[in-house]
């Protein structure tokens, strides 16, 4: 069926547009907009990608903006210039990290163009903000809040959902022309998907830098996300050496939720050091 709908969007410009439009109204699938609009762009070019892009962009300002989602905007966005990189350097790594200095830099204009929507989302949250603060009073643990606000926790928030949109739907639009036009193409360039040492110790050094300034934790999804996709590559190319792989890799995330916070911390190290050994090309020529 997915096959089946990304060949009639691939069919002509009306029925991409369409489709973005179409999905970008539907709640809970909004960022499958992106994707539309990230396949065209791979596939063919961004001029063919721009007619899907301004009915999705359309869409969230006229639909969600009001409604008071302003990352729908920001991750369709932030999805067609990953596409666009993918496209030119044939780089997943690249194209997430694109992703995320773009989601960065949207929540940072958001909050000087849209300062009274920012301002509305945190007198919104402000009750549930006071009422978590309250709880962790009484439980002795208040020093968590010390270095967090309620306006950065709203747009951190915001980072982490345009980040994880534009981010979901790059991977499913490169999923999907894999699927049409290079079967297994995409399983093989996750399986190698793999940080250079300066990207890897850049993120890191942000994800450091921003620890200590509530004011500048919207970058912190940006910074996560890439790391964490170059680890779970980094573990799928490992594990897909294997010929039932699908055991360890339910074990593996079973673990990953159990372990929570610890499980990811673990997952960016092992990304981190893969970047300067390379891991899998050291097994490869082990076996060889």
């Amino acid at each position: 069926m997915m096959s089946s709908l990304a060949k009639w969007i691939m069919s002509g410009p009306f029925q991409a547009l369409a489709a973005a439009v179409a999905l970008a109204m539907v709640p809970g699938l909004g960022w499958t907009s992106g994707a539309v609009i990230a396949l065209v762009a791979l596939r063919k070019s961004i001029s063919d990608a721009a007619v899907p892009f301004l009915g999705a962009a359309a869409v969230a300002v006229m639909v969600h903006w009001p409604a008071g989602d302003v990352s729908q905007l920001g991750l369709v966005l932030a999805a067609v210039v990953a596409a666009v990189v993918l496209a030119g350097t044939r780089s997943l790594a690249w194209a997430v990290i694109a992703a995320g200095v773009v989601s960065a830099l949207y929540m940072l204009s958001i909050q000087s163009l849209a300062a009274a929507k920012v301002d509305h989302l945190v007198t919104l949250f402000q009750p549930s903000f006071d009422a978590f603060e309250a709880e962790l009073k009484k439980t002795g643990n208040e020093a968590m809040l010390e270095l967090v606000t309620v306006r950065s926790v709203v747009v951190e928030g915001m980072a982490w959902v345009t980040t994880l949109g534009a981010i979901a739907s790059l991977l499913l639009a490169r999923w999907l022309q894999a699927r049409l036009y290079n079967p297994g193409g995409f399983r093989a360039e996750f399986h190698q998907l793999r940080l250079t040492p300066m990207a890897a110790a850049g993120l890191m050094l942000v994800l450091i830098l921003v620890q200590a300034k509530p004011e500048a934790r919207m970058v912190l999804p940006c910074a996560v996300m890439p790391l964490l996709l170059a680890g779970l590559g980094l573990v799928h190319g490992l594990f897909g050496r294997k010929p039932n792989s699908l055991p360890l890799l339910v074990f593996f995330y079973v673990g990953l939720l159990v372990s929570a916070g610890l499980g990811v911390m673990l997952l960016i190290s092992a990304a981190v050091m893969d970047s300067f050994v390379d891991f899998r090309k050291r097994i490869q020529k082990r076996y060889e």
